[in-house]
């Protein structure tokens, strides 16, 4: 049935294309990974692991038709109910100036994510998409709603609850204050989820449901948010079944000008786990979306000891600095130079137990909770960013990062035998130098070395990568483990090709064992050494 399906999407958009009715697009990904057993960094042997997915869209005037066929085969840990292949998504839209109406799988977002936010990654094995009807309209210019309702995907099937939501965005300036020079937008969105109570043990609130406010301020250099948003009690394996309203505050604020910028950041995030299925985890049927407040690391060593979002309770806050040194200055010289400065902290909130229960004893109201009273420290991370030009062909970058993790809360690394989760301080510095050859070849180098006692202790890594513009890319890099008494050394090779809108890449070596986060959002991978080989394409 579902290479029936796939050969009538397939006529049906090259008949299209083939008599210039519309127009198509699309995009795709293939992966491939080997896995062999390597006793030094703990790699099991198992089979061949590949996945892929190809995108069509069908548009023609007002109308879009799109699918995804998706595919996976012996999936590794974290992916296993991705088994299988077939066409998770798939929607019908119509869309003018005044209205855009869909049937089948969407995602969406209201505001900053509080309530909903759907999205795909499918390195983070997210997808939760809903399926159902999406309604949005601006009846006058300036005044934005939508209406939704639905199920969420849960790897092949669909949940059992039924989502019903609402949103409305509205932009004074436009409805009523044209001849401002301050922008004000504010927003409103209510959301509910419908689940059949099937505990034996206790009674469980069937429609569980949430709202959220916002307010948006743009004076000249100046932009404020406020988001605030609040859960009715929502019993679930992530709270350990307590009956305890949720809530969240965030705060943003930025300032830039030529040559300067500042943000400030903060939030209180309370009980906001927000899930279609109560008894769902990790990264299944989430609802809702906690930002995260630290700087989104892409060095290698630096996402050793990522920071996880803590949605059951956290009260952070961020600081960013960035100065443009001027060209042609004492300190600049000819190119000028960037500094970013960036700080950020993360607290548990603080608990208190009711009736000298246990805070999160199922079944209870779990515990009370001061508004301005924080609890343990779990991460802190402070970040200073150089970039100098020396010339045409030569820039330098340098980044010290000095972190704290208190992985005794957080849990969140992978442990050696006879280890215990302990409270780790580590210091990374990275030094990355980029030569201009030629106009169109490229030579960057890495080295990064972190500095700690605790956990897997020292790292050094070193990379080097060849670039000939637009098409081709070489690279060698080690990772080594010094500092562990195994000494491993995590060494890969790739290479990679560019034409047009596809790309080719091949790699070989070692992957240690440790999560990947993005936005706050991580899983668990597995150590490995084997060869991968990843294909994308658009069109």
């Amino acid at each position: 049935m579902k290479k029936f399906v796939i050969i009538i999407l397939f006529s049906f958009f090259f008949l299209t294309k083939s008599q210039n009715i519309g127009n198509i697009s699309g995009n795709l990904e293939f992966n491939f990974q080997t896995f062999n057993e390597d006793s030094i960094i703990n790699a099991e042997k198992r089979k061949a692991y590949s996945r892929g997915y190809l995108n069509l869209i069908y548009n023609y005037e007002y109308l879009n038709i799109g699918t995804r066929f998706e595919y996976y085969r012996n999936p590794i840990p974290g992916f296993e109910n991705f088994k299988g292949n077939g066409l998770p998504y798939k929607y019908i839209q119509y869309k003018n100036e005044y209205i855009d109406l869909t049937f089948g799988n969407f995602y969406e977002e209201f505001g900053n994510g509080l309530i909903l936010r759907t999205y795909n990654d499918f390195n983070l094995g997210v997808d939760n998409s809903i399926s159902g009807i999406r309604f949005k309209t601006t009846p006058v210019r300036g005044f934005y709603i939508t209406f939704l309702t639905g199920r969420q995907r849960s790897f092949w099937e669909l949940s059992s609850s039924q989502i019903r939501a609402f949103n409305t965005d509205i932009s004074l300036n436009d409805l009523f204050f044209k001849n401002w020079n301050t922008f004000v937008n504010f927003g409103t969105s209510f959301l509910t989820k419908r689940e059949r109570d099937d505990n034996p043990l206790y009674f469980l609130p069937e429609n569980v449901g949430a709202f959220n406010t916002r307010l948006n301020i743009v004076m000249g250099d100046y932009n404020f948010r406020l988001d605030y948003a609040n859960k009715i009690n929502d019993p679930s394996a992530d709270n350990n079944y307590i009956y305890k309203n949720g809530n969240a505050l965030v705060f943003t604020g930025n300032y830039s000008k030529k040559g300067f910028g500042l943000s400030f950041a903060a939030k209180r995030i309370e009980n906001m786990s927000f899930r279609s299925e109560r008894n769902a985890i990790l990264q299944d049927l989430n609802i809702n979306y906690i930002t995260p407040f630290n700087k989104q690391q892409s060095y290698s060593l630096a996402t050793i000891y990522p920071y996880v979002s803590q949605p059951n309770g956290e009260i952070g806050s961020q600081i960013d600095i960035y100065y443009n040194i001027p060209k042609k200055s004492r300190l600049g010289g000819k190119y000028g130079a960037n500094i970013n400065l960036n700080f950020s902290n993360v607290y548990d909130i603080y608990k208190k137990s009711i009736n000298q229960n246990n805070i999160y004893q199922s079944g209870t109201l779990g515990y009370k909770s001061n508004f301005f009273k924080s609890g343990d420290k779990m991460f802190q991370e402070v970040n200073l960013e150089i970039i100098k030009k020396v010339d045409r062909k030569l820039k330098l970058i340098s980044n010290l990062i000095m972190l704290y993790n208190d992985d005794k809360i957080l849990k969140s690394q992978p442990l050696l035998e006879n280890q215990n989760h302990e409270k780790i301080y580590a210091n990374i510095f990275i030094f990355e130098t980029i030569y201009k050859i030629k106009r169109r070849n490229t030579l960057r180098v890495e080295i990064q070395h972190l500095n700690t006692k605790q956990h897997f202790k020292n790292w050094f890594m070193g990379l080097v990568e060849y670039k000939l513009s637009p098409n081709w890319f070489f690279s060698i890099q080690d990772m080594y483990n010094y500092g562990n008494l195994d000494k491993p050394h995590y060494y890969s090779f790739s290479f990679g090709i560019s034409k047009n809108t596809s790309r080719l890449s091949l790699t070989a070596g070692k992957q240690r064992a440790g999560l990947f986060c993005v936005g706050g959002v991580c899983r668990e991978v597995p150590a490995s050494n084997g060869f991968s080989i990843s294909l994308t394409s658009s069109f």
